[in-house]
């Protein structure tokens, strides 16, 4: 477990990096500030070890990324706290951790257009312009992430007082967009989450029932798909 001494405990910490990223990029760009940062704003959440911000496109996450190398950042690999993230690569100085998602965040659960809209608070940094998530939209992605602490910040965040009808939209939204099958676990990352936040914390999550029927419908069709794959594969017809 990470002591106070790697953590970021302050939010004008949290500035300070994006006013030294927004003077060194050579072009504006535009992020959500998501997950532990926001709470720290919110004060809702006491330190925090990674800065997460997500870009609309993948362009501007190497620009971003540029810049912070610019800083003294190292480029790394993610980690295994990562494993359920479409986060490749982090920038790393010190005790800064800033990770940059471009689009997608976890399968193909990605930024949508209502998520962007949702971010009401806005503040720029020179060329650098952060929008800081909803607490709704932070709710569901620390669900999927289900690092060490994410389950804190979700009883935090509920205890604080959600929408939960725009929660559940948002996830529905996104598990009937088209897409491939495969790309759909997060849904089951959400119900896992949410069993968490139940069993650990004693909450009552109103949208539970409705996610688990999601998550049931999920792997029906993952388990349709595979069983007519292996007839195919078994049939005398097939070829290898």
């Amino acid at each position: 477990m990470a002591s106070s001494y790697d953590r970021i405990t302050r939010r004008e910490e949290v500035n300070e990096l994006f006013e030294e990223l927004g003077r060194t990029l050579d072009r504006k760009v535009q992020v959500l500030l998501i997950g532990g940062a926001v709470l720290l704003e919110l004060g809702l959440k006491d330190s925090t070890k990674d800065i997460d911000v997500v870009c609309k496109k993948e362009r501007d996450k190497e620009t971003l990324l540029l810049s912070a190398k610019s800083l003294g950042f190292m480029l790394v690999g993610p980690e295994k706290r990562h494993a359920r993230l479409g986060v490749n690569r982090l920038a790393v100085k010190g005790k800064r951790n800033l990770d940059v998602f471009a689009g997608r965040i976890s399968y193909d659960f990605e930024l949508s257009e209502p998520m962007w809209q949702r971010a009401i608070v806005s503040r720029t940094f020179g060329d650098l312009v952060v929008r800081d998530a909803s607490r709704e939209d932070i709710l569901v992605m620390k669900l999927i992430a289900n690092r060490e602490g994410d389950a804190d910040d979700c009883a935090a965040l509920m205890g604080a007082g959600l929408d939960f009808d725009a929660v559940y939209e948002e996830i529905e939204r996104q598990y009937r967009k088209a897409g491939e099958l495969e790309q759909k676990i997060w849904i089951t990352y959400v119900e896992e989450g949410i069993g968490r936040q139940e069993e650990e914390f004693s909450m009552k999550v109103p949208i539970a029932d409705r996610i688990s029927e999601l998550a049931d419908e999920y792997r029906e069709r993952l388990y349709q798909k595979l069983s007519s794959l292996l007839i195919l594969l078994s049939s005398p017809n097939y070829c290898r």
